[in-house]
């Protein structure tokens, strides 16, 4: 299959996105004496992405696709699935959010609600990313999923809640 690879400008946005959403804020506490796995870190994560954004683009992106991605990074720079999901997910979501009238309306759903301390907070849930594996992340998504269902959105909108706390923190809300 061939992936399409993302523009520089994307790129560009997406390294942006890491640095100003504080993702790379316990990654890069994990690789603070390592300049080069932290490097390694955002090349396999860029490449996960990719073939992740392509999927999304054709419409097939699938939700056990994101899982795999998750795994993959997750075991190859040795940290959490949970620090694994943040930066996966969060990159989706912006993608999403930047082509989504583009993209195949069935893509929503199927992309999950980035977790971080704020929406852990938000489900009364004890635990921080380091601590999140993949039973857990699964079992979250899963109640993410059963909060939504009442207001017939989907998870990814879960996260406006860090959004919009963000936006007004900021005075822009």
């Amino acid at each position: 299959m061939n992936k399409k690879q993302l523009t520089i400008e994307q790129k560009s946005v997406y390294l942006v996105i890491l640095n100003a959403t504080m993702i790379l804020r316990s990654i890069g506490k994990r690789f603070k004496k390592n300049r080069q796995k932290l490097k390694d870190y955002k090349i396999k994560l860029f490449s996960e992405t990719e073939r992740l954004v392509a999927k999304m683009e054709k419409g097939r992106l699938k939700e056990k696709d994101i899982i795999l991605a998750i795994r993959i990074l997750s075991k190859k720079c040795n940290i959490s699935f949970g620090q694994s999901q943040k930066a996966i997910n969060v990159l989706l979501k912006f993608h999403y959010r930047m082509y989504e009238k583009y993209l195949n309306k069935n893509i929503k759903p199927i992309l999950n609600c980035p977790l971080d301390s704020i929406i852990l907070n938000e489900l009364e849930i004890k635990k921080s990313l380091t601590s999140i594996n993949e039973i857990d992340y699964q079992d979250i998504q899963n109640k993410i999923a059963n909060k939504m269902a009442k207001t017939s959105l989907a998870r990814i909108d879960f996260d406006r809640v860090w959004d919009k706390r963000h936006l007004k923190e900021e005075g822009l809300l």
